[in-house]
């Protein structure tokens, strides 16, 4: 565990783990079925704190290879405000990647780490309820709706169920946990940690989402903020 300040009338701080890349994210990422190397990830980490043009450049062509909605495509510019190119009905599925938008090229993505896991996890959860019919009427958390809702586990691939149990169990839960504790630093996650999760999450949230045909007519009649 990282040491902490403790003085009260000073700033918390936290220093990030001291490994590039968790080792749940790296089984998560060999279980995933999507092609991408551990090394590529700590390497678009560290551009994104340090080379943030080219960083991007990379991040987009990761985006475009995925398809549906991500950094690339969920924003577009209205006058000096930056708005989301989706159409009202599918902000709760897209707010989430907006949300990380506004983070991933900030000034600390250590310490924003947390919140973009969470918001990566979040939109996975949104786009099953959405596939489902249960955005309106079910608050129930993705543990339940991946083992106590009998027609996703039904429809949902097997190697795909399996893989988002073990994404729920070992990145989610705890992401949605700021502080058990003052003193105790709650930053469990690197900047690699951070990206990984983002694209494999846009991985899944593309397969859970394509047989809605969401894709065809989620965004509004205007052009997305250029790259």
């Amino acid at each position: 565990m990282n040491k902490k300040r403790v003085d009260p009338f000073l700033p918390m701080w936290s220093e990030p783990p001291a490994w590039p890349l968790s080792q749940p994210i790296v089984v998560l990422l060999s279980k995933s079925g999507f092609t991408l190397e551990p090394s590529m990830v700590i390497q678009l980490a560290h551009g994104l704190r340090r080379s943030p043009r080219t960083a991007w450049e990379q991040l987009a062509a990761m985006e475009e290879a995925i398809g549906g909605v991500g950094i690339h495509n969920v924003n577009r510019s209205e006058g000096k405000w930056l708005m989301g190119a989706y159409r009202s009905e599918f902000r709760p599925l897209f707010r989430p990647i907006q949300y990380v938008s506004g983070k991933i090229f900030g000034e600390d993505l250590v310490w924003d780490a947390r919140h973009i896991v969470q918001w990566s996890c979040g939109h996975v959860e949104d786009s099953i309820k959405y596939r489902f019919g249960l955005l309106e009427n079910d608050h129930a958390s993705l543990g339940i709706l991946l083992t106590r809702r009998p027609i996703i586990e039904r429809s949902l691939e097997p190697h795909l169920l399996n893989w988002l149990r073990l994404l729920n169990h070992e990145v989610y839960r705890g992401s949605k946990h700021a502080l058990e504790d003052i003193h105790i630093d709650s930053h469990r996650f690197t900047a690699a940690d951070a990206v990984a999760v983002y694209l494999m999450c846009r991985w899944a949230g593309v397969k859970i989402l394509q047989p809605t045909g969401v894709f065809s007519h989620w965004q509004e009649p205007r052009p997305p903020l250029p790259l």
